[in-house]
C-alpha cells in the first residue's frame, strides 16, 4: 500500500474513533449546543465598516513603525554611550 493510502485511512480511523466518541460520551450534543449560541451571538456583534478598519489599521501601520524608528534611535544612541563610557574606562589612565 501506497503512504498516501495510509495516511489517508489512518486519519479516517482516527475521525471515525472521535465521532464515536463523541456520541457516546455525549459531547456531542454538547457540541451542537455551544456552536448554535456562538452562531446566535455573533449575530449580535456590531462589526465595523470597511472604511473604519481600513483607518485604524493605517493607524496602528504607521504607530508601529514611529514607535519602532523611536526605539532604535533609543536604542543605538543607548549602545554608543555605553560604548564611549566602557571605553573611557578600559583605556589606559582613564582619559
Amino acid at each position: 500500500m501506497s503512504p498516501l493510502l495510509i495516511g489517508l485511512l489512518s486519519t479516517a480511523a482516527v475521525l471515525a474513533g472521535l465521532g464515536y466518541w463523541l456520541v457516546w460520551s455525549g459531547k456531542w450534543a454538547e457540541g451542537k449546543e455551544f456552536l448554535s449560541e456562538t452562531r446566535s451571538e455573533m449575530k449580535k456583534v456590531s462589526w465595523p465598516a470597511r472604511q473604519e478598519v481600513v483607518g485604524t489599521t493605517i493607524v496602528v501601520v504607521v504607530a508601529v513603525f514611529f514607535f519602532g524608528l523611536y526605539l532604535g534611535l533609543v536604542d543605538l544612541l543607548l549602545d554608543r554611550g555605553l560604548q564611549w563610557v566602557l571605553g573611557y574606562f578600559t583605556r589606559p589612565g582613564g582619559s
